[in-house]
């Protein structure tokens, strides 16, 4: 959408486009925060959320009518929205709404950019640990979970101290996201206490319930527990308008898609994929839509369509080169190698897996190496060096154990009996089941093996 009416529903009686007006960039939604107003109280019936959130990131410029909507509900004069664009470096509100605004639409690297300059400038301790916020978000977005790890931990010390709860339950917030990129197995704690937090407000901020409610479903998502993520995930959905941010609303999305595909809920993860696609190409979000468009190629390869599978792989492996970015490429990779692997392209699934694990690498994603080497493995057994896929899949497994990802462990270690079985080595195989359910239970070892001799 490129221009907002103030009467929407009424046709035009105007030839072509009118010009909208230029404006401070970050006045609309500071003017609404505020004001203390959601995007549909601002909206009302005569405008609509998505023309303002539009309008709050850039991404259109407001009619003059709309404009005095928009200043007249705000009680903010127009001269606020019309002012001097030189005033964002001198006013440190305006420079978090031009942060806030770069978040937004989808420039990270500006905005880290923006809150370093602003944390180094800013004289006044507030302003710096509300930058910081600004900050950790725009490093875990550029795949930096450790940076946006401390600069959230950071800025959650001073709130806490400052006793602004609010701000510490969303500063703790990112915290447990960035943990969870790390594949902490403590991102789920940190996320129910930051929920645990916020739920003490009265009233509760529902904005920010939604947003918590999300980092702990993808949370829990990273340790598989899919029915979970999937529950917490819907009930940030069932706040109802409180996911205004349509990027954030996508993300459940994207979200509900891939727990959904683990429990084998083709159906709803097929739906909710293409619900987040829809947000990605309005906001013409090319790293949501690389991402996207292999989530696609795996639930229709699922569904038993390899061709479509390999269309959606390639959009994304498409995507990836134009961005430049080797974040979450790694996943897409494997992709292709299954994919290859599928139809017994061997030496090009190897290719892939190859690449995967290098990307991976770089990219200091270790349990993704772990997958890498994992699908390498399986390729060289197909291929009948069962020396080399043993010394892949032996490898794999052992940075399992160390990363302590229980589950991913188990599965693959079941994997690695399927293949011992089908080779004949049932005592091999026997091993790889006892290891797989010590990962889970400890206990399960002894218990196997007292079975085991009383048979």
């Amino acid at each position: 959408m490129s221009e907002v009416s103030a009467h929407p529903s009424t046709p035009s009686r105007r030839r072509g486009r009118r010009r909208g007006v230029e404006i401070r960039p970050g006045s609309v939604k500071q003017a609404r925060q505020e004001s203390g107003l959601s995007l549909g109280q601002v909206a009302r019936s005569d405008l609509s959320r998505t023309a303002i959130y539009f309008v709050e990131t850039g991404k259109a410029k407001p009619s003059i009518e709309t404009l005095r909507l928009i200043a007249e509900r705000t009680n903010k004069p127009l001269d606020f929205f019309l002012g001097d664009r030189g005033a964002v470096d001198a006013d440190p509100e305006t420079a978090l709404a031009e942060i806030e605004r770069l978040l937004a639409v989808g420039e990270p690297a500006a905005a880290a950019e923006s809150s370093e300059r602003l944390i180094s400038a800013a004289t006044d301790h507030r302003v710096s640990a509300r930058a910081r916020v600004h900050l950790a978000l725009a490093h875990i977005r550029l795949g930096h979970p450790v940076l946006g790890r401390g600069e959230a931990a950071a800025a959650r010390a001073y709130f806490i101290q400052a006793k602004d709860v609010h701000m510490a339950a969303l500063a703790m917030g990112y915290e447990a996201g960035a943990a969870g990129n790390m594949l902490d197995p403590g991102a789920v704690t940190i996320a129910e206490e930051a929920l645990a937090l916020c739920r003490t407000l009265n009233p509760v901020p529902s904005m920010l319930e939604a947003r918590l409610l999300m980092i702990l479903g993808h949370a829990y998502g990273q340790r598989h527990e899919y029915a979970n993520a999937i529950r917490v995930l819907e009930e940030s959905i069932g706040i109802g308008t409180a996911i205004q941010d349509l990027r954030q609303l996508s993300l459940v999305y994207s979200s509900l898609s891939l727990n959904n595909q683990e429990l084998g809920q083709f159906a709803e993860a097929a739906r909710y994929a293409h619900r987040a696609m829809a947000i990605h190409e309005t906001l013409q979000d090319k790293r949501s839509l690389a991402f996207a468009a292999n989530n696609l190629a795996l639930l229709v390869f699922m569904q038993g369509d390899l061709a479509g599978a390999f269309r959606h792989a390639e959009s994304s492996l498409q995507r990836f080169e134009e961005l430049g970015s080797e974040e979450g490429k790694a996943n897409l990779l494997m992709t292709l190698a299954e994919l290859e692997m599928a139809r017994s392209s061997y030496a090009s699934a190897a290719r892939y897996a190859v690449a995967a694990r290098d990307a991976a690498e770089r990219m200091d994603e270790r349990a993704n190496v772990a997958e890498a080497r994992m699908w390498l493995g399986r390729i060289l057994e197909a291929q009948g060096d069962r020396y080399e896929a043993d010394a892949e899949l032996d490898g794999a497994l052992q940075l399992l154990d160390e990363l302590g990802v229980a589950e991913r462990t188990t599965r693959n270690r079941a994997i690695y009996a399927d293949i011992l079985e089908a080779r004949g080595d049932l005592a091999g195989a026997n091993r790889q089941l006892r290891l797989a359910l010590a990962a889970v239970r400890p206990s399960s070892v002894a218990l196997l093996d007292t079975r085991t001799a009383t048979a």
